[in-house]
């Protein structure tokens, strides 16, 4: 009988070969039913007329009976992804059928489309960039300033693709972004899009998945897993924040959302949009080199006017004792509710005190499994580690001196800013927002309706407040600790401060009223700060790229991170110098081994190698020539990320 090799969503799994009938027909992409450890398993027709196994080898039962097979163009997607990112074959197959579809009939609902849309009228400047979008054949990136209708412009280009009978992906970072798009969408389109996030369940996502196979679903918004889904007739790809460091996957297949929507727009001749106000570094090198295209919008909508930016230089305010508020921040936000307006008070830093320690021998609290110090969450009245979970009670004495009253709360989180905040204003709303308290998209959406219908006072949040979200009546953003950003080993450390502070500045000012965005830093000098404040974004930019080519760093060269974990320090670290004392010899520059960041997770001791090449050198295939030597035993984790974007 004639054998083929079948794709299934297992990780780990590589092809597998059947037998197929010689009275069936197939083709590659085909959905096939097949047996797998005493399951049936919808799997994807790999390749064809294989030759024959001495093997004895199990049969395909049945094709499945849906009316379009898999895109030939999705499956050059997982081959390139594979290739690029050494992944398991199985793993990014399961990236594109996260659940299985045997189980039941395809029905689907056909969802009714009035194509009279209720869109907003673009201006002259939208419009001629819709019709840059509608004409694209290389990557489009629309930058425009925080509030000037980058949305209004892509819900075209997205009513465009619906009224040819094509399907539309808008990606999103953020869950807790979804509600409020969602919303948005169904106000001018009439119908509902479709939702492709964690929190839907495994029925809710094998309905979707039909509808997408069958292009009866026109329009996702999705999470970046999004992306992978086996569209009939994919259009049109946005990528909405595209700059957001949350599009890189940092488990299971280590891939980047958006250098993979890129890839699969070119592979299908698919347009795509990369929407920023502050777009990355890599995107705007692309632009510089002519791979993509930019457009700009200038303006805010309605001719809003930016908020002004100023530095707090707190080495010249006069705190109070435990407090992060400094007299120049404290007037700002007096006057700004004089005036009967909303504040925003920016702190990226979860919870109530980062540390708590012992004044009379210095004992820290730390993570039991991690290189890390406990977070004290005084609303939950305990201790977390925001690296694995753990959490343990707040102690009344020191454990170590057992001296009573002995223990001081180190440093501000969002708690206990906002507990200072209502302290300060004890007749105002004042209310927090952070990952723990955003559980859903339903949660956020709660926020937002309060703070439109002026029913928030003061808002407290970390970086989950910061995109996409518009309050008219908010004027003052107050930007905590401006420094902590900057720490760290992290090559997109100022890149990301920058983009943060002008994301949540961003809030301000978005309607009629002037908006004020006050940052505190100990570094008034900042090139990141200042660069703000001057409203120059393309120094920065500039200065950036200008930096990272002078440090050989990416995008001016490939990178790729080995990381060896075990849960014998030394052991680790003589078995990670091992692995590079037989790196092969090449012009490939290797670094370490060295401790990560955070040199215990979970119970695992960390060690780093990272691999620096030039841009034409094959670094996949160094990489994989170098592993194959070595059997990595049990007791160590070996972690390959190639263009790593997280240095924890």
């Amino acid at each position: 009988m004639p054998i083929i090799k079948v794709l299934v969503p297992k990780i780990k799994l590589f092809p597998l070969d059947y037998e197929i009938n010689s009275n069936k027909t197939v083709k590659v992409g085909d959905l096939v039913l097949v047996p797998l450890q005493n399951k049936l398993i919808t799997g994807i027709v790999w390749q064809i007329n294989c030759p024959p196994s001495d093997k004895k080898l199990k049969s395909v039962i049945a094709n499945q009976d849906f009316t379009a097979n898999i895109d030939i163009n999705l499956l050059e997607l997982i081959n390139k992804a594979n290739n690029y990112y050494l992944a398991e074959l199985g793993s990014i197959t399961k990236l594109v059928l996260p659940v299985d579809v045997n189980e039941k009939p395809i029905i689907t609902e056909q969802v009714h489309i009035e194509k009279d849309f209720n869109l907003a009228e673009l201006s002259q400047e939208q419009q001629n960039i819709l019709a840059i979008i509608e004409k694209a054949n290389k990557p489009l990136i629309l930058k425009g300033v925080t509030g000037s209708g980058k949305t209004e412009i892509y819900f075209h280009a997205v009513a465009n693709a619906i009224r040819h009978g094509k399907q539309a992906l808008i990606m999103l970072p953020e869950i807790a972004l979804s509600k409020q798009i969602i919303n948005r969408f169904t106000e001018k389109f009439g119908f509902e899009p479709t939702i492709w996030n964690s929190t839907i369940t495994k029925a809710q996502k094998k309905r979707i998945l039909r509808g997408i196979i069958q292009g009866t679903t026109p329009v996702v918004i999705g999470a970046r897993s999004s992306l992978f889904l086996p569209y009939k007739n994919l259009d049109l790809i946005v990528i909405d924040e595209e700059h957001d460091p949350s599009y890189k996957q940092n488990d299971g297949v280590l891939y980047h959302a958006r250098d993979m929507a890129v890839l699969r727009s070119f592979i299908s001749k698919t347009r795509i949009l990369l929407v920023s106000a502050t777009p990355s570094i890599e995107t705007m090198y692309n632009v510089n080199i002519g791979k993509y295209q930019l457009v700009v919008l200038n303006k805010r909508y309605n001719d809003a006017s930016m908020p002004v930016v100023k530095i707090i230089d707190m080495n010249k305010e006069e705190l109070a004792s435990n407090s992060w508020i400094s007299p120049t921040l404290k007037r700002a936000i007096t006057q700004a509710l004089s005036k009967q307006e909303q504040i925003l008070l920016f702190l990226n830093r979860r919870g109530y005190a980062p540390l708590m320690l012992c004044k009379s021998c210095g004992f820290r609290f730390n993570c039991s499994s991690c290189s890390a110090s406990m977070v004290v969450h005084k609303a939950k009245k305990l201790m977390q580690c925001h690296h694995c979970g753990i959490t343990t009670k707040i102690h009344d004495s020191c454990p170590e001196c057992k001296v009573e009253n002995s223990l001081i709360l180190c440093g501000p989180g969002i708690e206990r800013i906002t507990e200072q905040i209502i302290n300060l204003y004890p007749d105002k709303i004042v209310r927090s927002v952070s990952r723990d308290q955003i559980k859903t998209p339903l949660d956020m959406q709660e926020i937002l309706n309060d703070m439109e219908q002026r029913k928030i006072d003061i808002l407290i949040g970390t970086q989950i407040i910061t995109k996409g979200y518009h309050f008219p009546n908010l004027t003052l953003v107050g930007v905590i600790d401006a420094d902590s950003g900057s720490i760290g080993g992290d090559l997109r450390a100022n890149e990301r401060t920058y983009q943060l502070i002008h994301q949540v500045g961003g809030r301000a000012g978005r309607s009629r009223k002037k908006g004020t965005v006050l940052i505190q830093t100990y570094f008034p000098e900042n090139k990141v700060l200042t660069s703000l404040v001057d409203e120059n974004q393309e120094e920065f930019i500039t200065t950036e790229i200008a930096n990272r080519e002078q440090a050989n760093m990416p995008p001016f060269t490939k990178m790729a991170a080995i990381t060896i974990s075990g849960k014998n320090l030394d052991k680790t670290l003589s078995f990670a110098s091992q692995l590079v004392n037989i790196a092969p010899n090449s012009n490939a520059k290797i670094l370490g081994p060295a401790e990560s960041l955070m040199l215990k997770l979970q119970g695992r001791y960390r060690f780093r190698i990272l691999v620096i090449t030039e841009k034409k050198f094959n670094l996949q295939g160094y990489v994989k020539t170098w592993l194959r030597q070595v059997k990595i035993p049990s007791s160590y984790h070996l972690k390959l990320d190639l263009d790593p974007h997280h240095f924890v």
